[in-house]
């Protein structure tokens, strides 16, 4: 029981040094966690939180928004807010996606200054193929990009392309000949690609909660000799998503 009681008071410190800091907020609307240690004329100096040993690192005053201390007052050094403030990390999950009988997550990282954006789409599929899909889609992983050609905001605007490799299984269709054709079918995995551009919009009303939807559009593709919707098809895609941002 003792050791129980340090390691939950281990815990709580730990919740409570990641609680007393910083928050630098540049224009952008990026925003870092560290200790500021000095204010200049035309330049602030802060460390990191993840590494306040380290180094101390200067940045202009016109790139930063407003500073948020750990005694929550505030300090405003830049009327130029061109965005909101946001994390650059996201968790989501595709609530749609069960219309296609998968789990669908992703993971997103983006850049400083809010321009663009990375994401890892990965899909567990379900069920017998029923749904907007011919065929049984067993899952995917994939990767895409999204470019936000104004920034972070409330409400975003991105576009962007995407590619995924997945497996599916369809069914195929024999013929045999004698007294007469007999036609019968067997089902056969298949590993597809498909490539669509993605356009959409984010909606963060939080700092650590976004709700976005996206819609896609492009080409599918997977050779599976005798099956109907095998090779080269056209391809749509629509997600509705929620995520955590940190």
């Amino acid at each position: 029981m003792r050791h129980l009681f340090s390691i939950l008071a281990l815990i709580f410190l730990f919740q409570l040094s990641s609680f007393s800091q910083d928050d630098i907020i540049f224009t952008t609307g990026e925003i870092v966690k560290g200790s500021v240690t000095e204010i200049s004329n035309k330049e602030i100096k802060y460390k990191k939180a993840s590494n306040p040993n380290g180094p101390e690192i200067r940045v202009k005053k016109r790139d930063i928004y407003k500073v948020v201390y750990k005694n929550g007052e505030e300090e405003l050094f830049s009327m130029n807010k061109r965005g909101v403030a946001f994390n650059r990390n996201i968790f989501a999950y595709n609530i749609w996606d069960v219309i296609y009988n998968q789990f669908a997550f992703s993971y997103e990282h983006i850049s400083k200054n809010g321009k663009m954006g990375f994401f890892i789409p990965l899909s567990i599929g379900y069920g017998d193929g029923s749904g907007p899909r011919n065929y049984t889609d067993f899952g995917y992983i994939g990767f895409g990009i999204k470019l936000f050609p104004t920034g972070q905001h409330r409400v975003t605007y991105f576009l962007g392309p995407e590619l995924q490799i997945g497996i599916g299984e369809d069914y195929v269709n024999y013929y045999e000949s004698g007294y007469g054709y007999v036609d019968h079918y067997e089902n056969k995995q298949f590993i597809y690609g498909r490539f669509h551009v993605n356009n959409g919009l984010s909606y963060s009303p939080v700092l650590n909660f976004k709700l976005s939807a996206m819609f896609g559009l492009g080409i599918r593709y997977y050779e599976l000799k005798g099956a109907y919707d095998a090779g080269m098809q056209s391809s749509a895609y629509f997600t509705f998503s929620m995520g955590y941002t940190f």
